[in-house]
């Protein structure tokens, strides 16, 4: 298979594309929607910069923050936390009740 930048734009679209619907879902749907979603930059992000060029990747990365901001948030407080000793207490999901 070709490492094209036509393939790897298209699969970012549909990742930003679900990305909306999950954000727009009920409140019991995103948790698990966010992790599938990180989960998915895991390969997705490599290929676009190997396929594209790393401007088109930070592009991408500046619309993935925008979409996951309070995992990002989360992941800067935990690091606080554990740079100055402090407790961390993660987030709490309270949409399952």
């Amino acid at each position: 298979m070709e490492v094209g930048l036509t393939t790897a734009v298209i699969f970012a679209a549909a990742w930003i594309g679900k990305g909306t619907v999950i954000a727009l879902s009920p409140k019991q749907f995103i948790p698990p929607g966010a992790f599938l979603l990180m989960l998915l930059l895991i390969p997705l992000v490599p290929y676009l910069w190997i396929a594209g060029n790393p401007f088109l990747c930070v592009m991408f990365l500046g619309g993935v923050a925008s979409l996951l901001r309070w995992p990002i948030v989360y992941l800067g407080r935990f690091i606080r936390a554990k740079m100055n000793g402090d407790p961390f207490e993660g987030p709490k999901f309270d949409f399952y009740k």
